[in-house]
């Protein structure tokens, strides 16, 4: 008997190993299979919330056709990942129509952001699609010449909304009179330009961000040679120099529109 014995005894072994390393690769495939799904749904998110979550004209028609590409290319894997779910499939055809008329839509005005919160958002969003973009050039599904030319644009919009930013932090400053302050923001504003003008694209911008800050330290200045210490006075202060700045500033966003931007092609 302990002939027969100890072979069953291994039999039985090398079957129950094999059936928990199967169950080990199935459950590991699964939790893989999970992950991928969450992965893809929050791509297909964020980039749905930055197509449509924005204003119109906030992002450029070569920006929002590649928002289009990356979900058209997630609603795919998710429509292999998750057949039984039929919205991939309808969100697959919505995006695909949707790039297929955008070819017809004129570019719209370029808008810019003016609320803190939506700049946040803007920002993370943004980012997220400049690694779609780099992955997808690992991947060889672009060019070098579409991933200069789209991670070129992503870069200045990252770069304006940071200026945007400070801007409007060295405005709401001024309103209350803290003129030291706006003046820290409009610095970082123009630290921010000087960080990325190699090729002094960024000149004329960051010549009138200090003629507006000139102005504000000239008032400070004056304020200071006359004792004029008291909050009404420095709230004074600002009003006066709200004219001025807020010229320099509109010529400052007139030249931030002139951006040029680069071509994609195919």
């Amino acid at each position: 008997m302990s002939a027969y014995l100890i072979p069953a005894i291994f039999l039985v072994l090398i079957i129950v190993a094999g059936y928990l390393f199967l169950s080990h690769s199935i459950e590991k495939r699964r939790i893989q299979r999970q992950r991928l799904i969450t992965a893809m749904r929050a791509r297909r998110n964020s980039f749905r919330d930055l197509a449509t979550g924005f204003p119109a004209g906030f992002l450029s028609n070569d920006l929002v056709g590649l928002l289009y590409r990356a979900l058209i290319d997630s609603c795919e894997q998710l429509t292999q990942l998750e057949p039984n779910d039929h919205t991939h499939a309808e969100q697959l055809t919505l995006y695909t129509n949707l790039l297929s008329s955008l070819k017809e839509n004129t570019q719209q005005a370029r808008v810019r952001l003016d609320n803190p919160q939506q700049i946040k958002e803007a920002h993370g969003l943004l980012q997220e699609l400049y690694k779609f973009v780099m992955q997808q050039s690992a991947l060889k599904q672009i060019n070098q010449v579409q991933t200069d030319a789209y991670t070129d644009q992503i870069n200045r919009m990252l770069l304006q909304m940071t200026v945007d930013g400070h801007v409007f932090n060295a405005r709401q400053a001024q309103q209350v009179g803290k003129v030291k302050l706006a003046i820290h923001f409009y610095q970082l504003g123009r630290k921010a330009l000087a960080a990325e003008n190699a090729s002094h694209t960024f000149d004329k911008q960051i010549a009138q961000l200090d003629s507006v800050v000139a102005k504000l330290q000239e008032k400070l200045d004056e304020a200071s040679n006359a004792k004029a210490t008291t909050p009404d006075e420095g709230q004074a202060t600002a009003a006066n120099s709200s004219p001025a700045d807020n010229k320099e500033w509109k010529q400052f966003d007139e030249e931030n529109a002139k951006w040029k931007k680069k071509q994609i092609y195919d």
